[in-house]
């Protein structure tokens, strides 16, 4: 994979103008390298720090995080600034030219200079590129008409739409937009005849704070974005660096902000495996986003085990499983009043009982308080059953029960033996976790589509009718013994 930013310049220090390089007039060129995973590094042919600073390879050297490296790349109007500057080399004193080596732990780049009050706050706006969703989105619009009755030959007339879906959520906007590139530059040239044009069109979410926000707070909303389109698809998708929009005299300035962590996605996407359609929710693109938002800080480790889970796919069986239970555990715990159920005030009383009937002097006593403290929490079975009966969805009956008991029985096997119960091979215990977590996977997917506001139908033809629930999901589930039926709810095994 190419690197982001290879490019030379010249760079300077800033936050210190008492330091040999603290301008363009007085700066060193140089090599930026900024990988596709956001890791960034600086060659300098001269001497950015002095001799003796931070030259003890042996410690730690990091620069005052009120320094920073401002440079100008040879590309006509773009600079970058390095923060979190550290230097790598090491060498010792000589005639020979200098070289000094740095890396940042964040690489700030923009196509004008920086203000000297720079800061990590006052954006006003996130704009992320929709780059590799075009087949999702399915929102091209460039189309080419042929008029035949033209008096001196056949003329073609170029349309497009420029579409805007817009939604106001708590604190501010939101919107999926689309752009067209081509023909007449802002208009300067009117209908003057051009011999050359090109329309290109792109697509974007935009997201506008009431108020001036700061870059922790896009940077958030933008992984959570990222992760609601990933539940979607029903693959992670990881987007393009995003654009983080700043109002600044004369000009709004566009930062795109490099630190370290995975690339954006570049595999081609294939429309038949999208698990939500766009246009099941392209007229409630806001709430859905609004509510998984909440939703995420309400029901934290619920939701979050889920999406590192389907981040990473490339797990062992036993972790996969484990996480996923271990997931909907979390996600009952927050979504479920247990302690009030009648079952388990049922428990509390019988132990209070038998608590009851020792002695307090007895030496057991307190041992045996310990051991009941949470007795009358319901077992990791009746978690993953009453969380997954939440879906729209009906088994056949005692399916769903079955597979509960089963889920609950492997984690357990893995958590309190490290492995398969005493007379199962581990051949027979792999291939049984596997097809479990594989069928748990797309149920807890399912019931987080359903628990941040997605309509019933759509979860439904998720789950049944497109293309990858008859190709992948239904395989799944019959693999693990679960059989989705058509019959009303009355007729069937609650689920």
């Amino acid at each position: 994979m190419s690197n982001a930013i290879e490019q030379r310049g010249f760079f300077w220090w800033v936050g210190d103008p008492s330091r040999p390089c603290h301008s363009l007039q007085t700066s060193v060129p140089g090599l930026l390298t900024v990988t596709a995973e956001g890791r960034t590094s600086l060659e300098v042919d001269g001497a950015l720090a002095s001799d003796d600073e931070h030259a003890d390879w042996a410690k730690p050297c990091p620069f005052d995080p009120g320094l920073s490296i401002v440079g100008l790349l040879d590309t006509p109007g773009d600079y970058v600034r390095l923060e979190g500057v550290e230097r790598l080399d090491f060498r010792i004193a000589d005639d020979s030219p200098q070289r000094q080596s740095f890396s940042a732990a964040t690489c700030i780049k923009r196509n004008h200079t920086f203000p000297a009050d720079y800061g990590s706050d006052s954006y006003s706006e996130l704009r992320i590129d929709l780059k590799g969703l075009e087949e999702w989105l399915e929102l091209d619009s460039l189309r080419v008409d042929r008029d035949y009755g033209a008096a001196t030959g056949e003329r073609e007339f170029v349309s497009y739409t420029n579409d805007k879906f817009g939604f106001s959520i708590d604190d501010g906007t939101v919107s999926i937009e689309s752009f067209t590139s081509g023909g007449s530059l802002f208009g300067l040239f009117g209908n003057h005849p051009q011999r050359e044009i090109r329309f290109k069109q792109s697509f974007a979410i935009v997201y506008r704070p009431t108020l001036p926000s700061s870059l922790a707070h896009l940077q958030y909303v933008f992984a959570k974005i990222e992760q609601l389109l990933s539940l979607f698809l029903g693959s992670y998708f990881r987007l393009q660096r995003p654009h983080f929009v700043r109002k600044e005299e004369p000009y709004e300035q566009w930062d795109t902000i490099f630190t370290h962590g995975d690339p954006p996605s570049t595999e081609e996407l294939n429309r038949f495996f999208f698990l939500v359609p766009f246009t099941a929710v392209r007229d409630r693109f806001g709430p859905l986003l609004q509510t998984w938002i909440y939703k995420s800080e309400v029901f934290g480790a619920g939701f979050y085990l889920y999406t590192a889970s389907l981040r990473n796919q490339q797990t062992y069986a036993e972790d996969r499983l484990f996480a996923l239970a271990a997931g909907i555990e979390a996600l009952h715990r927050k979504g479920f009043d247990s302690d009030s159920s009648q079952s388990s005030q049922d428990d509390r009383k019988r132990a209070e009982r038998l608590l009851v009937l020792i002695p307090a002097d007895h030496p057991d006593k307190k041992w045996l308080e310990r051991k009941l403290a949470h007795a009358h929490e319901p077992s990791l079975e009746q978690r993953l059953l009453e969380c997954l009966r939440e879906l729209p969805l009906r088994f056949r009956k005692s399916e769903l029960e079955k597979f509960a008991k089963q889920c609950a029985a492997r984690r357990n096997d893995i958590s309190h033996r490290g492995g398969p119960s005493a007379g199962t091979d581990y051949e027979t215990f792999h291939a049984e976790i596997t097809r479990l977590a594989e069928a748990l996977s797309y149920l807890f997917h399912l019931l987080i589509l359903h628990k941040i506001g997605l309509p019933e139908e759509a979860v439904l033809n998720a789950a049944t009718k497109s293309w990858v629930a008859e190709r992948i999901i239904k395989e799944s589930f019959e693999a693990a013994d679960l059989h989705v039926v058509n019959e009303p709810a009355a007729q069937a095994s609650q689920s």
